[in-house]
């Protein structure tokens, strides 16, 4: 073989060689290049922020947001906190805790419901507190959690067979009215009317006008849960402003043919009782005007109206909200959350109940020791 084709043979082998360590390099820095891809990445997810419940894609119902009007009380002064509540202008505003967390366990048990209860249907609403609606911006982020934020989490964690009621809006509407009481935790009944229109259009009926209402204004003051939360070895009555500031309670009679019937906490059988308590004295708790505090379950007849039946598992917002659903309904049940021990299915089966509205204070929805005793229905 001559030397010609020799230095032939050897430069094709030398360019074969270096094309296969090139291809070689280009495969490793590839490799390396993954790797290292790969490990950005993780460690962008190990400091990168959970997304809130406001950016996640996963959500199943909407909210709208509406700003709500000036509160025209405000006069730009500061409160103060007296044990676990706020004071201004002489009036008691809770503190809120709940979290995202919360919201969601909340709304995945109401969730869980529905599934239980196969056919009926479920509605959900949660009652935002004073703080939110009666009290500055400026003041309530000082101390308190954001409940529109945590409101909205639950409705769209909510699973898409359960209908959520959004009352915050048309309470932030009615801010500048008397919705809510200034020595207790509770709505008053107008702020429970205001609830019961957004529930009543939910729910596919009209709801009754509030100038058709028969409303009572009882003579005597009222004190209600703030006062006793500010007793303290300095001030054993309490707050001596919100003592100074007592609420007047107004409330809306039952419809004309509207019966109440109860089961009292501890009774063996239910009995006619009044739903409104008229003998309430100087100092009696706002919510001492309903008959109901103790029974497991009350129900509101209404002889005029002949079908549709309906049933309120509630805390102690519900006994506001219930004599309206009674211009609505045959039957309206009010099942209390803390008195009830029954299997919640088997009384909606035997009472031939299709529809249920649950209905919540935000601080009982972000409690598990309060959804665990609605869990306990199961």
């Amino acid at each position: 073989m001559s030397k010609k084709n020799n230095a032939k043979k050897k430069g094709k082998a030398g360019k074969a060689a270096a094309v296969f360590v090139a291809l070689v390099l280009i495969a490793g820095s590839a490799c390396v290049v993954s790797y290292l891809v790969r490990r950005g990445q993780n460690a962008i997810s190990n400091y990168t922020t959970v997304p809130t419940a406001a950016t996640e894609v996963a959500d199943s119902h909407s909210v709208t947001k509406q700003d709500m009007p000036k509160l025209s009380c405000d006069d730009n002064s500061n409160g103060y906190i007296d044990g676990a509540v706020y004071i201004w202008q002489n009036k008691g505003f809770e503190t809120f805790k709940g979290n995202v967390a919360d919201a969601k366990a909340y709304a995945k048990s109401i969730s869980n419901y529905k599934t239980a209860l196969g056919k009926v249907k479920v509605y959900n609403a949660v009652v935002p507190t004073s703080t939110e609606i009666a009290l500055p911006e400026r003041l309530s982020k000082t101390f308190s959690n954001n409940q529109r934020e945590n409101i909205s989490t639950i409705i769209k964690s909510l699973s898409m067979d359960v209908t959520p009621v959004d009352v915050y809006n048309t309470l932030g509407q009615k801010r500048n009215e008397n919705i809510y009481y200034g020595t207790d935790k509770y709505w008053t009944q107008l702020g429970a009317y205001y609830a019961y229109t957004d529930l009543a259009k939910a729910l596919g009926k009209e709801p009754a006008e509030l100038k058709s209402l028969k409303s009572v204004t009882p003579g005597n003051t009222f004190l209600g849960s703030h006062v006793k939360a500010t007793v303290s070895k300095e001030t054993t009555a309490g707050n001596p402003m919100l003592i100074s500031n007592p609420d007047k309670v107004t409330y809306y009679s039952l419809p004309k043919g509207v019966t109440a019937t109860a089961l009292k906490k501890g009774d063996d059988s239910p009995a006619e009782i009044d739903y409104y308590n008229t003998e309430t004295e100087d100092g009696s708790s706002p919510n001492d005007i309903y008959n109901t505090y103790d029974c497991a379950y009350t129900v509101l007849k209404n002889k005029d109206i002949k079908q549709g039946k309906i049933a309120l598992v509630s805390d102690k917002f519900g006994y506001g909200i219930a004599p309206f659903l009674a211009n609505n309904y045959n039957e309206v049940h009010i099942i209390d959350v803390d008195c009830f021990e029954r299997n919640i299915k088997n009384y909606l089966e035997e009472n031939k109940i299709t529809e249920v509205v649950y209905l919540n204070g935000i601080m009982s929805a972000n409690t598990a020791a309060k959804t665990a005793k609605t869990d306990a229905m199961f």
